[in-house]
C-alpha cells in the first residue's frame, strides 16, 4: 500500500505527539512531496514539533514532484503535487485534511482520509482508548484550531465514544 501524505495531518499529528499513528494504523509506504516536507518544517515551527516531525520524515520518502498537474483552481501548488504523486505511484490513499484534495482524490479514484479518520482508525484497532482518543481530539479543537463544524464534531465524538474500548 502506498499512501501519500499532506502536510496539516503530519502538523497536527505532531502537535499532539501522535505521529506513530500513521505507521501503526496503516501498512504502508508513506510517500511526502518535497514541496509538503518543506510546509511542515517551515522556519516558525515550534521547536517540541520540529524534532517530532524531524523523527518521522526517515520513515516516509520524500520526492520531488516535477509539473503537476493542476486539478482545481482552489488547490495550491503542494495540494496540486499530493494528487500528482498519488497518480503517479498509483497510490492506495491520500491522507489530507484538506476538503478539495479529498474530493479530488475520490473523483480521480483514490481513497483519502484525514486525521480524524486517523483517530477513529486508531481507536477502533485499540491502539488508543476512547478517553485517550477524545483527548486528543478535544486538544485538536480547544489547543490547536482544528476547524470542524459542529455536525463534523458530533459525528467523530459519537464514532470514539462508540464501543468504547480500555
Amino acid at each position: 500500500m502506498t499512501l501519500i501524505a499532506d502536510a496539516t495531518p503530519l502538523i497536527f499529528l505532531a502537535k499532539v505527539n501522535q505521529l506513530r499513528l500513521i505507521t501503526e494504523v496503516f501498512e504502508a509506504q508513506i510517500l511526502i512531496p518535497s514541496v509538503v516536507e518543506k510546509e511542515i518544517l517551515c522556519p516558525d515551527i515550534p521547536p517540541d514539533e520540529e524534532r517530532l516531525l524531524r523523527a518521522f520524515l526517515p520513515t516516509c520518502k520524500v520526492v520531488d514532484v516535477r509539473n503537476p498537474h493542476v486539478y482545481a483552481g482552489g488547490l495550491s501548488f503542494a495540494d496540486n503535487c499530493v494528487l500528482t504523486l498519488a497518480v503517479q505511484e498509483h497510490a492506495s490513499m491520500i491522507l489530507s485534511d484538506d476538503r478539495l484534495v479529498r474530493r479530488v482524490a475520490v473523483i480521480e479514484g483514490f481513497r483519502a482520509v484525514g486525521t480524524l479518520g486517523i483517530l477513529i482508525r486508531a481507536k477502533r484497532r485499540s491502539l488508543l482508548s476512547a478517553e485517550k482518543a477524545m483527548g486528543i481530539f478535544d486538544r485538536f479543537v480547544k489547543e490547536h484550531t482544528f476547524r470542524i463544524n459542529t455536525h463534523v464534531y458530533d459525528a467523530v465524538r459519537k464514532e470514539i465514544l462508540n464501543n468504547r474500548t480500555k
